[in-house]
């Protein structure tokens, strides 16, 4: 029994220090509000909240990755294709597809 509860106490504390998720309205604000509006919903781009963001998860990552659409078609310049360079907090790593997905979680809430 003694070994039970030192090894449930042992796990909560590991999983008190993993990483928290990343910040979906941070990394959007951060990296694509500028242009997409700060809510999603268009400025010098297209409105990606309600549209986008209800695309499946590996069609808006490629998007956002490789800037192919829903479509299969490349999306229009100046879109970055991130998977060549990296959001401002990722010290020139690729995004992640948590980070990735977190951003599309947030403008899924935008609609």
């Amino acid at each position: 029994m003694k070994c039970a509860f030192l090894a449930i106490i042992t796990l909560l504390s590991c999983s008190s220090t993993m990483a928290s998720p990343p910040d979906g309205e941070t990394l959007f604000q951060d990296n694509c509000s500028v242009c997409h509006g700060p809510r999603g919903m268009g400025g010098s781009a297209p409105k990606l909240a309600g549209d986008a963001s209800e695309w499946k998860s590996k069609v808006f990552e490629r998007a956002v990755l490789s800037g192919i659409d829903d479509h299969g078609k490349p999306l229009k310049a100046p879109m970055p294709h991130w998977a060549g360079t990296s959001f401002k907090s990722d010290n020139g790593a690729m995004p992640s597809k948590l980070e990735v997905d977190a951003i599309q979680k947030y403008l899924h809430q935008q609609k």
